[in-house]
């Protein structure tokens, strides 16, 4: 058996792995057994090159220079310069549009399912009434929230408040900071929220920090009995919004939070 034959076959061979596996990768079937093949035999592929162009030298500086004169072959000039024009676009991204050309040829995969996270917020613990959850799920585009929300009877009459912060977060001035995500961090205040302010018999915050900057889940407890309503006002930039539940054990137990324009809070429920 000639080692010389049986290193240019196997170099053959990987390289029909490499071509296989290269263009399913192009068109985007990334499985991981292709991944794990095409690793493999491009393993095998610069072991066995090794070996060739060790076996071969002789014919490689035969490519490279004339054997007379010693002078460099214009073969190698200009085989020298495609590789590193080539290396050189890859690695500066310019040739991503050629890489990136086989997504046509991709199946289309359906869009990855919006994974929901709950910061939980606790008041009202020494309450001894109705346990409430409220499920608050705000839209991407409202940003640092200020809400409040309370509990009115059924004649829209005050009973008390189920969420008030103490502190207000906004944008800070520095871009670095903001990047960072580093908050202006003050004191709330009542005006800010005008419907809530205006209803509120007390005033005085349940919640020692500012509203959480994303969704969160209320776990409160009301001393309301009957049929109440459930408001929350959340103020976001200079845009403020209504929200309004009729809350009763008699028609379930799952209310939606409802407002007329509904651009702040994509979705808010109470359960009881």
């Amino acid at each position: 058996m000639k080692k010389k034959n049986l290193i240019s076959l196997s170099v053959a061979f990987a390289f029909l792995a490499l071509s296989v596996t290269g263009i399913l990768l192009y068109v985007k079937q990334k499985a991981h057994a292709v991944e794990i093949t095409h690793t493999i035999f491009g393993l095998i592929f610069v072991g066995f090159a090794i070996f060739h162009i060790i076996n071969n030298w002789s014919s490689i500086t035969g490519y490279s220079k004339e054997r007379k004169s010693g002078k460099i072959q214009k073969e190698l000039i200009i085989s020298g310069i495609a590789f590193v024009v080539i290396l050189a676009a890859a690695a500066t991204e310019l040739l991503e549009p050629v890489a990136e050309a086989g997504r046509v040829f991709a199946a289309k995969r359906p869009p990855k399912p919006e994974q929901l996270t709950f910061n939980e917020v606790v008041t009202n613990k020494e309450t001894q009434g109705t346990p409430l959850s409220i499920l608050i799920q705000k839209n991407k585009e409202t940003e640092l929230p200020v809400v409040a929300v309370w509990v009115e009877d059924s004649a829209h009459n005050f009973v008390e408040n189920l969420f008030v912060p103490a502190k207000t977060a906004a944008m800070p001035a520095d871009e670095e900071e903001a990047r960072e995500g580093h908050f202006d961090i003050a004191d709330f205040k009542a005006e800010t929220l005008s419907t809530w302010s205006g209803k509120a018999k007390t005033k005085t915050p349940n919640f020692d920090r500012e509203t959480p900057h994303d969704n969160f889940v209320l776990k409160t407890n009301t001393l309301a009995k009957g049929q109440f309503f459930v408001i929350l006002e959340v103020k976001s930039k200079d845009k403020v919004e209504l929200y309004e539940a009729a809350v009763s054990k008699a028609n379930g137990d799952v209310f939606k939070l409802k407002s007329k324009d509904n651009t702040l809070i994509k979705s808010a429920l109470v359960e009881i």
